[in-house]
């Protein structure tokens, strides 16, 4: 028989000892030894009734016991499994899928019987489309699985449409200078996409667009861009954050400076006391007279080049205060000379505890002049030349008698002659 979770069987007998011609009938209950598939499994006949037969054979004329045995195969049932559906998605990158068993059917299985099964599932690839291959992998469990002739469901379909990435993880920020560099770290919601960044101005940071580590040039405000490149299996994702590089105050605060010993203090005085009296002021009310803004044409001196005018400082402008925007060819050729020398400085630039920058600093009539004393303070005021005339201004506003608005000029001499000996 085919397995039906049961012990039944039904046996036929033979009679001998018959008289005659005559026969005899019978009914019986049979069992086999239990209720799983096997072949050769004993059949017994536990109870035996004789039936009146033909040609005169009469059940009462004859006695039989019961408990005749039999050998017979149970065979295992035919089970169909069906109605395992998969869920569309939208791209993520992976062949993952979820699959619904709600409504799964065991088309087969006998009532009360010991069997369950769990179902797993992966799209064929990961790209998008309509209609996708869902391979089905079938796990069974339970006392009676091994009755059955399971034929799986081993595919469905499904939809993979195209995704819709976001970049999160990233905020604006606000670094000072002496931290000098740090690493972006966006995280894309499909998990392994690159993205690419890139920053708004050069000039102040600059982003390697792979790693992400952001690397300070100069004070100011840009913009870092996270970008997700689109493809066929998912969309572009864009996001912006605002970072803003300040110099640490203390920095500025910090700088030590001493006085060029190249007049006496009698002849310093005399030289400002001269400018001064030309603008009707004095010693005692200039300490609050250097208010006001500076907005000076910056002009660079190399060796052995004429004076260039190279950009633009407003001190009134939030962030970058450097600016290359002329109003015409004329604005950009023509500067005014700064004047005779008012007093002299050298101060260092502290950025960091490892890191400060020596320079020599003149305080002239209607400029600054700024001259880095070795390589290393030349190179940093080549790439950082906001921070430098930042600090040269904040030393300047110490002096007696300097006044912010009478500022037309920054000169930043290169020349060698000006480049401490000892570094060359």
């Amino acid at each position: 028989k085919v397995y039906d979770s049961t012990t039944n069987a039904t046996a036929t007998l033979s009679f001998s000892g018959l008289i005659g011609s005559e026969t005899i009938n019978n009914t019986n209950t049979s069992t086999f030894d239990n209720k799983n598939i096997g072949t050769g499994k004993t059949v017994t006949v536990n109870s035996l009734t004789l039936v009146d037969g033909s040609n005169g054979g009469l059940a009462s004329n004859y006695s039989i016991s019961s408990g005749q045995t039999t050998t017979a195969n149970v065979s295992a049932r035919p089970l169909t499994v069906s109605n395992v559906s998969a869920s569309n998605k939208s791209y993520d990158g992976t062949t993952a899928v979820t699959l619904d068993t709600s409504n799964v059917s065991y088309n087969g299985l006998v009532s009360g019987d010991d069997f369950s099964g769990s179902f797993s599932g992966v799209f064929a690839n990961e790209n998008i489309g309509t209609g996708r291959i869902v391979n089905i992998t079938s796990r069974y469990s339970g006392d009676d699985i091994g009755n059955y002739s399971i034929t799986n469901q081993n595919t469905h379909f499904a939809n993979i449409t195209i995704g819709n990435p976001t970049i999160s993880g990233l905020s604006n920020q606000e670094k000072t200078f002496s931290s000098s560099s740090y690493i972006l770290t966006g995280t894309p919601s499909i998990s392994g996409l690159p993205i690419v960044y890139s920053s708004s101005d050069n000039s102040i940071a600059t982003v390697n667009s792979s790693t992400g580590e952001v690397t300070f040039v100069n004070v100011g405000t840009v913009t870092i861009s996270a970008n997700i490149l689109s493809t066929l299996n998912y969309n572009s994702a864009t996001s912006s954050y605002t970072l803003e590089i300040n110099l640490n105050a203390t920095n500025i605060n910090n700088i030590t400076s001493n006085a060029v010993n190249s007049s006496s203090s009698t002849n310093l005085n005399s030289i400002l006391n001269t400018f001064l009296s030309a603008k009707n002021l004095n010693l005692r009310t200039i300490s609050i007279q250097n208010g006001g803004s500076i907005k000076a044409k910056i002009v660079v001196i190399e060796n052995n080049a004429d004076a260039n005018v190279d950009a633009i400082y407003n001190e009134n402008t939030v962030g970058n205060k450097i600016t290359k925007d002329f109003n015409d060819e004329e604005e950009k050729e023509k500067f005014d000379e700064p004047g005779e020398i008012i007093d002299e400085k050298t101060f260092i630039l502290k950025i960091s505890a490892t890191n400060s920058y020596n320079y020599k600093l003149e305080y002239r009539e209607k400029g600054l002049v700024i001259k880095p004393l070795n390589y290393s303070s030349k190179n940093f005021l080549e790439k950082s030349k906001q921070i430098v005339i930042d600090a040269a201004i904040s030393r300047a506003s110490q002096i007696v008698g300097f006044i912010k608005k009478e500022i037309k000029t920054i000169i930043i001499d290169f020349s060698k002659s000006f480049v401490a000996q000892t570094d060359l």
